[in-house]
């Protein structure tokens, strides 16, 4: 009998995990939210060009300052060109801020990623770091674009089936989300520990830092919706970066910066939204 391996394992949970968190995402999300935040185009374009642009550019420019091996500069772009995470919406309720413009953003930034994302790793990863644009576009597609439609779809054409089926699927998301943790601190716990003295954590936590200010700089004259695009842009989105970690790279370095990033990036963010409130 063959047995699974634990990398194999990994992308099983993590797949579940990020399908879960993305249908629920669209049973959650309603028409109204999505094209509500559409309506403030200017506030809408700069937080496309601080979510798609300034993070990522941003995250360029401390992995050329400060130099670290390319698999883990890897690890550290992946997750800044991920945006549209799904803790959005809940930070913004924590902050007492305007959760129907962060679940509106986050929608538009997970449309727009199955583009960005692996146009900005082609663009921004290090030269001898080979990269599948098509693959990773692929998988983006397949994994987030596809289940938070199909859950948009459902919630407006029968809205009475959606919320039945969303506390099923948000449990289903966050028992996955909480055993994929402990898979990779059990699994990759080795390559998490080596990080320390690479400079990943520091530059992870300098991005946080110029992150939540970009965001906050950026929201426009309401309060509401600066904590939001700070929040927002400093959370990114870590589901869809840990499935591209374990399918799309061999080295267990990615993952292991992909999740101490993105474990600062929440703490940041978690912290802003608790002080606004």
């Amino acid at each position: 009998m063959e047995t699974i391996s634990g990398d194999a394992f990994v992308e099983a949970v993590t797949t579940v995990f990020v399908l879960s968190t993305m249908f629920s995402m669209g049973l959650k999300l309603s028409v109204t939210q999505l094209f509500g935040a559409l309506r403030d185009q200017r506030l809408l374009t700069k937080s496309l060009v601080v979510n798609l642009v300034a993070v990522p550019a941003v995250a360029y420019l401390l992995v050329r300052t400060i130099p670290v091996g390319p698999a883990y500069a890897t690890g550290f772009l992946l997750l800044a060109v991920s945006p549209g995470a799904p803790f959005g919406p809940k930070f913004a309720e924590i902050s007492d801020s305007d959760i129907a413009f962060a679940s509106g953003l986050m929608a538009i930034l997970s449309l727009l990623s199955v583009v960005t994302i692996p146009i900005s790793l082609v663009v921004l990863a290090p030269g001898d770091v080979v990269v599948d644009p098509v693959a990773i576009g692929r998988m983006v597609l397949r994994i987030q674009l596809v289940p938070l439609l199909a859950g948009l779809a459902l919630s407006y054409m029968h809205a009475s089936l959606g919320n039945r089926l969303y506390p099923p699927i948000q449990r289903l998301s966050d028992f996955s989300f909480v055993g994929l943790i402990v898979l990779l601190v059990v699994i990759y716990s080795d390559s998490i520990i080596s990080l320390v003295g690479t400079g990943t954590l520091g530059l992870s936590a300098a991005a946080v830092g110029v992150s939540l200010a970009l965001g906050y700089a950026f929201g426009g004259p309401i309060q509401e919706r600066r904590e939001v695009l700070a929040t927002t842009t400093t959370a990114r989105n870590a589901a869809i970066a840990l499935f591209i970690a374990t399918a799309g790279f061999s080295s267990p370095d990615v993952l292991s910066v992909v999740l101490a990033f993105s474990f600062i990036s929440v703490i940041g963010a978690g912290v802003l939204a608790s002080v606004c409130r």
